[in-house]
C-alpha cells in the first residue's frame, strides 16, 4: 500500500520527526514491507537521511501532485497541523494538501492529529468543510475530538487514539552510551533533562526565570541539568542564552545536535526526571517511565499531562516561581519509584492506541484498493 504523509517534517523539530518515526514504525509493525511511504518534507534530503524514506519537497506543487497521484491514501498528520495559533498560513497549507488529494481522487485519513486552537471563524469553517470529506479521522486526545464535533464534523468516523511517538522504541543501550560519550555527558550522576522553547511576545523576557530554574533544579534536586533543545536552530540559540544567564555549579550540557528520534528517546530514558515545555519531550519521558514536569504554553501540553494523571506536575510557562517549581520537581524525585511505575503501567495501552492509527490506515487503504479493483 502506498501512503503519502503530510506534516511538519524536515523542519528541524525533533518532536515532529518522532511523530514521523512513530508512523513509520507503526506501519512497519502492522504491514512490514507492504507499507510504502512518501513524505512531504521541507528538507527531503534530511528526511531521507534521518528516516530512510522517500521524500519530496512539500512546497513543490508538481512534486506533491505526482506523489499523491501515485498513492492509495494521504495520511495528514500527526502533530498539531489544524490550528491557527502559529499562523493561518500554516493551517491553509495543510488544508491545501488535503484539497489536492481530493482533486486527485486520493482519500485522506487524519492521522493522530491534535486539533486546535482554531480562533478564527474562517479557520473553523475551512476545517469543517475539509474534515467532513475525510475517509477517517483519528485524534491524539479527547479535546481534539470534541472540538471537531463542535465544529460540525459528522460524516467520517472520529476515533481517539494516541500520539504516534508512543509506538517508538529506543535505540540500543550501546548507541546511547556512544551519545553520552560524544556529548561529554556525566554517566555517573543523576540527570534532569530540561527542554525549553522561546514563546510569546512582549513583556518581560522569560530567560531570567528559566536561568534561575536551572540553578534551582541543580541545588534542590542534587542532580545535573542536561538541556535538550527540540527544535533547531531556534530552541538551541534560546537554550544557550538561558544557560549563559544561569548561575550553578558549572556549565549546563546542551545536546544541540540533531539526533534520530530513537536516540533522543533512549537519552531521555537515562534521566531521573524531565522538565519541559515541548510536548514530545514530555511524551518521550512518559514513554520511558521517566516522571515529567510540564511548563505549559499550549492546551496540548495540558491535555497530555491530565491524560497521564499528572495534573500535579503542571505549571504555566508565564510567571512561574523557579524556586517553587524546583521544589515540586524535588518532591517528584522523592516519589520517583511510584510515579515511574504508574507511567510504565500506562505505556502498553498508549502504545496500542498509537498502533491503532496504523491498523486503521492499512485497513482503510486495503479496503479502498479492493473497491477500486472491483470497479
Amino acid at each position: 500500500m502506498r501512503f503519502v504523509v503530510s506534516g511538519y517534517y524536515g523542519c528541524g523539530n525533533a518532536g515532529d520527526e518522532a511523530v514521523l518515526a512513530g508512523i513509520k514504525e507503526s506501519l512497519a509493525r502492522r504491514a512490514g514491507e507492504a507499507a510504502d511511504l512518501t513524505v512531504l518534507s521541507q528538507n527531503p534530503e534530511e528526511t531521507r537521511r534521518l528516516h530512510g524514506l522517500a521524500a519530496v519537497d512539500r512546497m513543490n506543487l508538481s512534486a506533491v501532485r505526482r506523489a499523491l497521484k501515485g498513492s492509495d491514501l494521504l495520511l495528514s498528520g500527526g502533530g498539531s497541523l489544524l490550528q491557527d495559533t502559529t499562523s493561518v498560513r500554516s493551517l491553509l497549507y495543510y488544508l491545501w494538501v488535503i484539497r489536492l488529494a481530493y482533486s486527485a481522487g486520493v482519500p485522506t485519513m487524519f492521522y493522530a492529529q491534535g486539533v486546535g486552537p482554531l480562533r478564527r471563524a474562517v479557520s473553523r469553517a475551512l476545517v469543517r468543510l475539509v474534515a467532513n470529506r475525510a475517509a477517517y479521522i483519528t485524534v491524539r486526545d479527547a479535546p481534539s475530538a470534541q472540538l471537531l464535533a463542535a465544529l460540525g464534523v459528522s460524516r467520517p468516523a472520529i476515533e481517539v487514539t494516541a500520539d504516534p511517538a508512543f509506538a517508538l522504541t529506543p535505540a540500543s543501550a550501546r548507541s546511547i552510551d556512544a551519545l553520552f560519550e560524544a556529548e561529554n555527558l556525566p554517566a555517573d550522576a543523576p540527570l534532569i533533562g530540561v527542554a525549553l522553547r522561546p514563546w510569546g511576545g512582549g513583556g518581560e523576557s522569560p530567560v531570567k526565570s528559566y536561568a534561575r530554574l536551572l540553578a534551582e533544579l541543580e541545588a534542590q534536586c542534587k542532580a545535573r541539568v542536561v538541556l535538550l533543545p527540540m527544535q533547531t536552530p531556534g530552541d538551541v540559540a534560546f537554550t544557550e542564552e538561558v544557560a549563559r544567564n544561569a548561575e550553578g555549579t558549572g556549565t549546563f550540557p546542551i545536546v544541540g545536535r540533531p539526533y534520530p528520534p530513537d536516540m533522543l528517546l533512549g537519552l531521555v530514558g537515562r534521566m531521573q526526571a524531565v522538565v519541559a515545555m515541548r510536548l514530545h519531550a514530555l511524551i518521550f519521558a512518559a514513554r520511558m517511565g521517566v516522571p515529567p514536569f510540564a511548563l505549559s504554553y499550549d492546551p496540548k501540553v495540558e491535555n497530555l499531562m491530565r491524560n497521564l494523571g499528572l495534573a500535579d506536575s503542571l505549571e504555566h510557562w508565564r510567571g512561574f516561581d523557579p524556586e517553587e517549581v524546583a521544589a515540586r520537581v524535588a518532591a517528584i524525585l522523592a516519589d520517583r519509584e511510584a510515579r515511574s511505575a504508574s507511567l510504565c503501567a500506562q505505556v502498553p495501552h498508549l502504545e496500542r492506541l498509537a498502533l491503532r492509527n496504523a491498523e486503521i490506515a492499512f485497513s482503510l487503504a486495503e479496503r479502498l484498493y479492493r473497491f477500486a479493483i472491483t470497479k
